[in-house]
């Protein structure tokens, strides 16, 4: 009786711990898989420059260079084609979206309070390119 109860023990352990492994490698997989595109040079073009000059889709492009920094790498999704991305490149995106401190400085200015309120939490919860933090900071005024 003993004996029984200690491998039904060891299996349920095994059973869990082989479920968390799972999910570890199955989080850390998806991790490093390259950000799927369209069209990695549109999307690359849409990045460095703003073709409408508008500060919401600059919200937008900042979360696409997050997705892209997590794994330096893009996955055309017609061809298979994968490029990869040094710092220096993803420094030079970066640059050209204005960084997260014009994305704050956004809005920050943004005099309509309804509108900043949607705004940060569009930022915050959606796109996810501004900490809880500084939801607070930004909501305060």
């Amino acid at each position: 009786m003993i004996g029984r109860d200690k491998v039904i023990i060891c299996v349920i352990i095994t059973i869990v711990i082989s479920a968390i492994l799972f999910g570890i490698l199955m989080a850390y997989r998806n991790y490093t898989l390259p950000m799927p595109v369209y069209n990695i040079n549109d999307t690359i073009n849409m990045l460095k420059n703003d073709p409408y000059e508008d500060e919401d889709f600059r919200m937008f492009r900042l979360y696409l260079f997050n997705e892209l920094s997590k794994s330096h790498k893009m996955r055309d999704i017609t061809t298979g084609k994968i490029q990869e991305f040094t710092e220096e490149e993803l420094d030079d995106i970066y640059k050209s979206i204005g960084g997260k401190e014009k994305i704050l400085d956004y809005l920050k200015n943004i005099n309509d309070d309804e509108k900043r309120r949607d705004e940060v939490k569009k930022a915050c919860y959606e796109l996810q390119i501004i900490t809880d933090d500084e939801l607070v900071e930004l909501l305060k005024k």
